[in-house]
């Protein structure tokens, strides 16, 4: 649904962007959710269990319609196997939605920034109140009501100026509700960097550090710690920070390019991941805004869409991609495309800078990965464990 509770400052969804869906009222129909699920389900790959995710505005403002497609998607043939994600703030996380998350083991990813000063912050609900207290609490009855909940939790931390990223670090690295819970396991984390294109945003406040420099001490004591051996010991905060990309890269395909190449980093569109709109359209993902359509639950997927999408987004960076070291790594999509287009005027650009951003993050990665390499060998064998998502 597009509905939110909340008015957090810096989101895409309070602001007049015109490529981006608005806070507004509408809402899927129980037809359009049930019809949704029997299409994917009808289509799911049956050796890997199918996922659905339900996604915002605020997913539980329709607690029950959430749980009328997961009891459909159980009892569908190719769905007694289906994982269920929910994308919440975590205000309404009453009894009754513990009781249907734990019931149905769903996976749920909730926004925490930090302490109460660094959430409350952005964080505020329609009225302007701060949320971090209600979270907390409705987190901390969910992990009391089952401990092994804490495994399915994941936290969503945005940084946004200014940000005092030490404070955040603390924060989770004692996270209250696991610990008054008695849970010792350390909270799963995302880390993003707030994305404020096209918003008008307040002068950062004097005193603070630069977040490139705090990210940089940050680096300098994940590989102090890793060289030290005491990688298990390290801030869940700092390893969110930069192990996603190092496993990424440690394991990139070495084998020679050959005469042709996928530019980008795109998924492929409607294969790995399905948006679908309260409308009954398809989008490929819910970061694409809404200039990206690719069919309905009338129509199905379009393939002439599909493949509208991919020629617009090779014609935006055909003349980079295949000079570019950073090639295999680069994860610019569709939704980096989105944020910079214009429906009514065609244009669909790839900016340069976009480039040079995943080109200076590579090469961050690329300069711990040469430091990691340094080290024992003994140092690195964790990574041999892992694997890309």
């Amino acid at each position: 649904r597009d509905r939110c509770n909340l008015r957090c400052t810096f989101c895409m969804h309070s602001t007049d962007l015109g490529w981006v869906r608005t806070h507004g009222t509408e809402a899927m129909s129980s037809e359009t959710a049930l019809a949704s699920a029997r299409y994917f389900l009808d289509r799911a790959d049956t050796e890997n269990a199918p996922v659905i995710s339900f996604y915002g505005g605020e997913a539980l403002l329709e607690p029950e319609l959430i749980e009328m497609v997961m009891a459909f998607a159980r009892a569908h043939p190719n769905g007694a196997e289906t994982t269920f994600s929910i994308d919440t703030n975590g205000v309404l996380l009453s009894d009754a939605v513990i009781d249907l998350a734990l019931k149905y083991e769903s996976y749920l990813q909730i926004s925490v920034d930090g302490t109460r000063h660094q959430h409350d912050r952005c964080r505020v609900d329609a009225g302007g109140l701060g949320t971090f207290d209600r979270i907390m609490d409705a987190v901390g009855r969910l992990v009391r009501a089952d401990a092994k909940a804490a495994d399915r939790l994941s936290f969503i931390i945005t940084l946004a100026p200014p940000t005092d990223l030490f404070e955040v670090v603390d924060f989770f690295g004692d996270f209250p509700p696991f610990r008054e819970a008695g849970i010792e396991r350390k909270p799963n984390l995302r880390v993003n960097i707030v994305n404020l294109h096209g918003q008008e945003w307040p002068d950062v406040e004097t005193g603070f550090r630069s977040l490139d420099d705090q990210l940089d001490e940050a680096a300098e004591m994940y590989l102090e710690a890793v060289e030290a051996g005491a990688r298990d010991d390290l801030n869940p905060v700092i390893t969110s920070l930069f192990e996603p990309d190092l496993i990424k890269f440690y394991h990139r395909l070495r084998a020679p390019l050959g005469e042709t190449f996928t530019p980008g980093g795109n998924c492929e569109p409607g294969k790995r991941k399905l948006h679908v709109m309260p409308d009954g359209s398809f989008h490929p993902c819910e970061r694409t805004g809404k200039n990206f359509s690719m069919g309905s639950l009338v129509e199905g997927i379009e393939p002439v869409e599909v493949r509208t999408l991919q020629e617009r987004f090779h014609d935006a960076v055909k003349d980079r991609c295949g000079s570019c070291f950073a090639l295999r790594q680069c994860g610019v999509c569709y939704a980096a495309q989105a944020q910079f287009s214009n429906a009514e005027t065609g244009e669909f650009p790839v900016p340069e800078m976009v480039c040079d951003s995943v080109r200076r993050s590579q090469e961050k990665t690329m300069k711990m990965m040469a430091r990691l390499l340094e080290m024992p060998a003994e140092r690195l064998a964790w990574l041999d464990d892992t694997v890309v998502v």
